[in-house]
């Protein structure tokens, strides 16, 4: 097959990105606003106990999505590439292989999850006072993960099929839902916390739903039973290269925990207090994940361009998407920091009001903790081209310079400066990570550079 009519192999590398980036942005910035929506509505009406159960909770959605990108993001690539090379067979059975893992780890963790909740809320790290809520929450919870899993990781062999806004559509309809179910549950039936993790999973269930039927319509081919069988050689492919940013995600929700961790134990030896520096952590969290979902977009949206032009050996492509990419996410950044210093007050007060240190300690977070999130981006960005190109190794190293600098920081500062401690563990890992990828990346791109 000759890729060089390949829109992906011609057309000008700023708007391929821009043609893919868009749709794969507002989908991630979709996906976080689940937990955007429940924080405002929660917020307004049950207060900042109720912020604090959904921090609790925060961490399995990472745990679901490591091991959901175990699988995607591995067979997503190796989908790519091989379309790249014209091998559209091979295409489709790495993405089948994907899809039945995704169906199978979303499941076995929705179940463990169910059956160890209690476990679970105090792993997370959950007070006494907010005990009761995040139990509640987190047993509706574990019913969406399954479906979860099948949302995230299928939208992302859609894109890679060549329909952007179809994975759109998908990500916005069960957001809707989740957005209109939120205020009838919580408001006019008043089901408290319960309302809103029933909102949620079934928003989930419904991106699910559309996400199957797209699967008997995939442009590349016709999916086969045998595209289904798994196979150990291309398991074992797949979970190499998803094994960066599924590593990545791991990475983050062992330092969601460590995070919780510290914010109970130093505040409740600070003046702003335990419960109240977990819900204020927590809310500032979101928010800021909104933001960084706008990041991870841009280099899901390159994933294509980068496969494909690294498999058809056109590396000056390659390179210069990076480049596209990292200036967006470097934009990104620098809007939040404005936000974060110019208006964090109404931002704080769109998830209600809270009592004690609540709100001081979430004004500090925003301009200690994130004071150099503008580099936040580099690493996800880098890590994606890495993983783009088969180099998972590379990418693994990358995906772990932030989290485990971090983790390594929330052990030891707060020692030294208490709650304060916890703060300043955020720009100095912002600063090693961005160094980290800079030094992986250049050997990478020195050899691109002199094929091209």
């Amino acid at each position: 097959m000759n890729t060089d009519n390949n829109p992906l192999g011609q057309l000008p590398v700023g708007k391929l990105v821009l043609q893919f980036a868009i749709p794969s942005i507002i989908s991630t910035l979709v996906g976080s606003l689940y937990n955007m929506v429940d924080q405002i509505f929660i917020g307004q009406r049950i207060g900042y106990l109720g912020n604090a159960a959904t921090t609790v909770a925060y961490p399995l959605t990472f745990l679901c999505g490591a091991l959901t990108l175990l699988f995607s993001n591995g067979s997503a690539v190796n989908f790519n590439i091989l379309n790249g090379k014209g091998k559209k067979e091979d295409a489709m059975t790495f993405a089948g292989n994907g899809l039945v893992m995704i169906a199978l780890e979303g499941l076995i963790l929705g179940v463990t999850v169910a059956l160890f909740t209690p476990w679970f809320v105090n792993l997370f790290g959950a007070t006494e006072e907010v005990f009761p809520y995040a139990l509640t929450y987190m047993r509706i919870i574990a019913i969406g993960v399954p479906f979860l899993a099948l949302t995230a990781g299928g939208t992302l062999l859609v894109r890679s099929d060549g329909s952007p806004r179809y994975a759109l559509i998908c990500s916005m309809a069960g957001v809707a839902l989740n957005f209109v179910l939120d205020y009838l549950f919580l408001f006019p039936l008043d089901m408290g916390i319960k309302g809103a993790a029933l909102a949620t999973i079934l928003g989930q269930i419904l991106s699910a739903v559309m996400v199957i039927g797209y699967m008997f319509h995939f442009k590349t081919g016709r999916f086969k039973k045998y595209h289904f069988l798994v196979s150990r050689e291309k398991i074992q492919r797949i979970v190499l290269i998803g094994a960066a940013p599924s590593i990545n995600q791991a990475a983050m929700m062992v330092m969601n925990l460590v995070l919780n961790s510290s914010l109970r134990r130093y505040g409740a030896l600070s003046p702003y207090g335990a419960s109240e520096t977990l819900a204020a952590a927590g809310v500032v969290t979101k928010v800021n994940f909104l933001f960084y979902s706008t990041i991870i977009g841009c280099g899901i949206g390159g994933q294509p361009i980068l496969g494909f032009n690294y498999g058809a050996k056109k590396y000056r492509r390659v390179t210069d998407t990076y480049f596209v990419t990292l200036r967006y996410a470097l934009i990104v950044g620098l809007i939040e920091t404005v936000c974060f210093w110019l208006f964090p007050r109404q931002i704080l007060h769109l998830f209600g009001n809270g009592a004690g240190g609540y709100e001081a300690f979430a004004l500090r977070y925003m301009h200690v903790f994130m004071l150099l999130v503008i580099l936040s981006g580099i690493p996800p960005i880098s890590m994606h081209v890495m993983t783009s190109i088969g180099k998972g190794n590379r990418g693994v190293l990358i995906s772990l310079a932030k989290q485990i600098t971090l983790i390594v920081l929330l052990l030891f500062l707060p020692v030294l400066f208490g709650i304060d401690g916890v703060l300043y563990a955020g720009p100095a890992a912002d600063i090693i990570a961005a160094t980290v990828s800079f030094l992986v990346l250049r050997p990478e791109f020195q050899r691109m550079w002199k094929e091209c």
